[in-house]
């Protein structure tokens, strides 16, 4: 876009540098790729680092840049971790730029609770890029970063605080306080049903038809870094282009997969019985009664809601 824009003899003048990094251990990029394409026709000028990109790399190449802020996405739970751990190095290492939050796994709460508190300098999450570009100015800006931010600082304090009296650390309850909040019924006057094919129900060949009307799709576009529920993501006035293109692929794979039979689906289901034994609960293999106990969790004892033996 960059070399377009000087062929066309485009010479507006940068808004500010920004960094891009899908973080160490995140493979995706798309939804980065869409921010970037939204920023740049912004006339932000964007250094992608592209995906796997290490905390130190990110950071030393802001530095060499002179960059004006700092984005990190992911796509993956377990990235989330090394956003907050490239937020501990910037203020280590001395930043003050801003740092950017985005990608399917992230969150408001996340960014309040995890990420802000590690970096004193302005942290904030960007829901979608259709939001991005107006962040991004309001921190480049000297006339609207300090409102903008003390807006921020107040909504993630009130994060916190939420989560505080929500308990975000509440004790575990001791094991007699458990077993007294335990469920406790008259089992003598209950039969409980019994299922039409105890045991080990196989399915062999499910019909791939049948089940492709199951297909929770949203999912499937997060996969992708398209941000949106499906089915309102088709009409989605910033990606909805990208969406159905996407869609009809993935239809037109599943009409060939269905009929060529790429693939069988199969699945195990069982019933046996079971009963509370203590604070166990017992499964027994069919016919006798005999088993071994797995031990029930929570702070309401899972073998008070089962039958004592």
């Amino acid at each position: 876009m960059e070399a377009e824009k000087a062929r066309s003899g485009d010479t507006a003048q940068s808004n500010g540098k920004i960094v891009m990094a899908t973080v160490k251990g995140d493979v995706h990029d798309i939804g980065k790729n869409i921010v970037g394409v939204v920023l740049r026709c912004n006339n932000f000028e964007v250094i992608d680092l592209g995906v796997m990109v290490p905390a130190q790399k990110i950071l030393d190449t802001a530095r060499a840049e002179n960059a004006d802020i700092i984005g990190l996405s992911d796509l993956i739970t377990p990235s989330l971790e090394e956003m907050s751990h490239v937020a501990r190095e910037m203020q280590r290492q001395d930043f003050c730029i801003p740092l950017l939050i985005g990608g399917a796994t992230t969150s408001r709460a996340h960014t309040a609770l995890k990420i802000e508190p590690h970096y004193k300098s302005p942290t904030v999450w960007v829901k979608d890029a259709s939001r991005a570009v107006g962040v991004a100015q309001s921190l480049v800006s000297k006339d609207l970063t300090e409102a903008f931010m003390a807006r921020i600082r107040h909504d993630y304090a009130e994060v916190r605080e939420r989560h505080r009296q929500r308990g975000g650390n509440k004790p575990l309850v001791t094991l007699q306080h458990a077993r007294a909040q335990g469920f406790h019924d008259d089992w003598s006057n209950y039969t409980p049903p019994q299922p039409r094919q105890p045991g080990v129900t196989v399915f062999a060949d499910y019909d791939l038809a049948e089940l492709r009307d199951y297909i929770d799709w949203t999912p499937f576009f997060q996969a992708w870094e398209l941000s949106g529920h499906y089915p309102r993501i088709l009409d989605d006035e910033l990606v909805g282009t990208q969406a159905r293109a996407l869609f009809a692929d993935a239809q037109a794979m599943l009409d060939t997969l269905i009929r060529e039979r790429w693939l069988r689906a199969r699945g195990v289901i069982g019933f046996w019985p079971a009963a509370s034994v203590g604070d166990d609960i017992a499964v027994y293999a069919l016919p006798s009664r005999t088993g071994t106990g797995v031990a029930g969790e929570g702070s309401v004892p899972c073998a008070t809601i089962v039958q004592p033996e």
